[in-house]
């Protein structure tokens, strides 16, 4: 308020002082504006802010970043999660298009490997040359994939997917821990089949964080057809994904 008035009589000053011809009377124009323009003494200096501004407002903006992490985290981990499933959908679908389009048997695994002190979790797709004639004996692998840490083979007891399959264990296809001891194969029409008996198997492939049930995912596979379904467990119950 004050630095209005302050303008209105600076410029009542300027203006008595103008002559009709255009001159000016007692002091110069330029003295007359150097009076207004000055800070009057002893009045604040406004511009910019002052150190305990600045440390508040960094203090407020790392408080709302925190927050925001905070809430982002079972967002993220959820979808580090179905990336992980994701991963291993894709390379079961992929072995067996690879069985179809090539005429081959692939077998396909889930190893654990262990690496120093850390553990990794892969799905490997071999094609199994040795078991079509005149192919060779040697047997390639086609894809070792790690799946997307903290993503573990792993299993929450009692809660099996709609298609039961079985839940006893992590990696569980013909009822058995692991799989049949032929291994799971592919064969050229697309079937999942033992590698022992070569008769159609189903199995599931379990993901999981030991402690957090919404981590729960699960893979299955029917073995007549080689449908590959992807599951999201809620901790009680499953969604398909």
């Amino acid at each position: 308020m004050l630095r209005g008035v302050r303008s209105a009589l600076c410029r009542s000053s300027l203006e008595a002082v103008q002559r009709p011809s255009g001159a000016y009377e007692g002091n110069s124009v330029n003295e007359q504006r150097s009076d207004c323009q000055a800070t009057p003494s002893g009045a604040p200096n406004e511009a910019g802010f002052s150190l305990i501004e600045m440390v508040v407002v960094v203090a407020l903006i790392i408080v709302v970043s925190a927050m925001a992490l905070i809430q982002m985290r079972p967002i993220m981990a959820d979808a580090d999660m179905d990336t992980a499933m994701r991963q291993v959908i894709d390379q079961i679908r992929q072995a067996r298009e690879y069985s179809i389009t090539n005429r081959r048997y692939v077998k396909i695994a889930f190893p654990t490997a262990t690496v120093g002190t850390s553990t990794r979790y892969e799905v490997v797709t071999t094609q199994m040359d040795s078991l079509t004639s005149g192919a060779g004996a040697t047997n390639p692998v086609l894809s070792t994939v790690i799946i997307e840490a903290p993503a573990q083979y792993y299993t929450f007891g009692g809660l099996d997917t709609p298609d039961a399959f079985g839940n006893s264990a992590a990696i569980e296809f013909e009822g058995v821990s692991g799989g049949p001891v032929g291994g799971m194969l592919f064969e050229s029409d697309g079937e999942l089949v033992d590698g022992s008996t070569y008769q159609p198997i189903n199995g599931t492939v379990f993901l999981g964080v030991p402690g957090s049930n919404t981590s729960a995912r699960a893979i299955t596979v029917l073995g007549a057809t080689g449908r590959v379904r992807g599951w999201k467990g809620t901790g009680t119950t499953w969604v398909q994904f």
